[in-house]
């Protein structure tokens, strides 16, 4: 069983393994060198959980990516809905602050996802930002974006919008693109910096923004990683 590091570990522990730059942590996320595996876990804010065929989506990604023999664990942990307007990334830190409870301790690497009842107070009109990594193991998910942006007509389903964006923001924390895991073939899209150049890879842009929402009405299919994501992953400790 994990036994939290917050409870028997130094704040300067953590800030030192779970402080740091995105990507900072993506070789240890997808090998086995010195974690054999991973705990997940979700804080959400009441009334904004994720579905279940989401998390259900995001453990098939980990299984599928990260070398974690002793399995995924999920933790989950609901609180108090904060009414804001919109949040900012220090909002988000706080709320990490205050309410994170699962670090890495000895063989079990630990990650951490935040789902708020706002949105993002970097929205600028019809553009909207629907997630961000912002620490080598943290990121938010902003949704009731999702969650307003869903469902109806013309919109896609909820499920397929939040697996699409928490697993391109799972992506990021594991070096995608060239955020920490080393390209093996060029492929960065320059002009939107560590996303992928293939319009349909998870790894584009478009996927953390609202420019996706026409992409996945319908039977489209939810966006995966493609041949040079992976080829990256598996080069850098992945499967």
């Amino acid at each position: 069983m994990t036994v939290p590091a917050c409870k028997k570990d130094s704040d300067r522990r953590i800030k030192k393994f779970h402080r740091q730059e995105v990507g900072h942590s993506a070789r240890d996320i997808l090998s086995d060198k010195d974690y054999k595996s991973i705990s997940v876990e979700i804080i959400f804010m009441s009334g904004f959980r994720p579905t279940d065929q989401a998390i259900e989506n995001l453990k098939q990604l980990i299984t599928s990516t990260c070398n974690k023999p002793d399995g995924i664990r999920l933790v989950f942990k609901e609180i108090t809905a904060q009414g804001k307007t919109s949040y900012s990334i220090d909002d988000v830190k706080t709320l990490e602050n205050n309410h994170r409870e699962e670090f890495t301790y000895k063989k079990d690497l630990a990650v951490c996802f935040l789902f708020l009842d706002g949105p993002s107070n970097e929205n600028q009109g019809s553009s909207m930002v629907l997630g961000h990594a912002y620490y080598n193991t943290s990121m938010v998910i902003y949704e009731k974006s999702l969650q307003d942006n869903s469902g109806g007509f013309g919109e896609p389903e909820l499920y397929k919008l939040e697996t699409t964006v928490m697993n391109h923001e799972f992506g990021h924390i594991l070096g995608l693109v060239n955020l920490g895991s080393a390209m093996y073939n060029l492929h960065q899209d320059a002009a939107h910096g560590s996303h992928c150049d293939n319009s349909n890879c998870l790894m584009h842009w478009e996927v953390e923004t609202g420019s996706i929402f026409s992409n996945l009405v319908g039977n489209s299919p939810i966006p995966v990683f493609d041949q040079n994501c992976l080829r990256d992953l598996h080069e850098n400790g992945g499967k």
